[in-house]
C-alpha cells in the first residue's frame, strides 16, 4: 500500500515538473525579443572561432545530448478529407497539442464517435464548436485551464507531501512507545 502512494506521489511530482517546465517556457517565449547587435557579435566570434576549432575537434570525442525544447515539429501534409486535428489546431493557436487537450477536456468537448479523436473542419470550425469568438480569446483560455491544472496539481501534491510527512511523524512516536515500553 505504501509503495503506491509512493510511486502515486511520484507521478505527481514528475507531472508538476513538467508542468513548471512548460509554465517556463511560456515566461521565455514572453521574455524573447530579436537582437540583432548579438547575430553580428556572433558572427565576429566565428570567425575567431574557426581557428580554435581546430584545436577543438580532437578534444571533443563526446557531445552534449540534445535537449527536447530544441527539436523543431515537423510540417504535416493536409488529411484527405480537409479535417483538423488538435495538431493543426495547436499549430494554429501558438500552442502544443498536450495543453490544447487539457482545455479541450476542461472545456468538456467530446471526440468524433466514429474516429475516437477531436477533428473539425476548420479551425474556425473548432472555435465555434468551443464558443470561442477569436484566436485570442482560446489563446486566454489555454492559459487558465493550464493555470488551473498547475493550482490543481501543486494542491494534490502538496497534500501528498504533507500526508507522507504525518506518516513519517506517527510511525516515529509508535517507535519511541515501543522502545519505552
Amino acid at each position: 500500500m505504501a509503495k503506491k502512494k509512493k510511486e502515486e506521489l511520484e507521478e505527481i511530482e514528475d507531472e508538476l515538473e513538467d508542468l513548471d517546465d512548460l509554465d517556463d517556457e511560456d515566461e521565455d517565449e514572453d521574455s524573447d525579443t530579436d537582437d540583432d547587435d548579438s547575430d553580428d557579435e556572433d558572427e565576429d566570434e566565428d570567425s575567431d572561432d574557426e581557428e580554435d576549432e581546430d584545436d577543438d575537434e580532437d578534444d571533443e570525442e563526446e557531445e552534449a545530448p540534445k535537449s527536447k525544447k530544441s527539436k523543431k515539429t515537423k510540417k504535416r501534409k493536409a488529411r484527405e478529407d480537409g479535417k483538423i486535428g488538435t495538431f493543426e489546431l495547436a499549430e494554429a493557436l501558438g500552442t502544443d497539442g498536450r495543453n490544447l487537450r487539457v482545455m479541450l477536456r476542461d472545456r468538456g468537448v467530446k471526440v468524433d464517435a466514429e474516429t475516437k479523436r477531436y477533428e473539425w473542419a476548420s479551425v474556425k470550425a473548432a472555435l465555434k464548436a468551443m464558443n470561442f469568438k477569436n484566436e485570442k480569446a482560446a489563446q486566454e483560455a489555454l492559459k487558465a485551464s493550464r493555470d488551473s491544472r498547475l493550482e490543481a496539481l501543486k494542491e494534490r501534491s502538496a497534500a501528498a507531501r504533507a500526508e507522507k510527512q504525518s506518516s513519517k511523524k506517527s510511525s516515529k512516536k509508535s517507535g519511541k512507545k515501543s522502545k519505552k515500553s
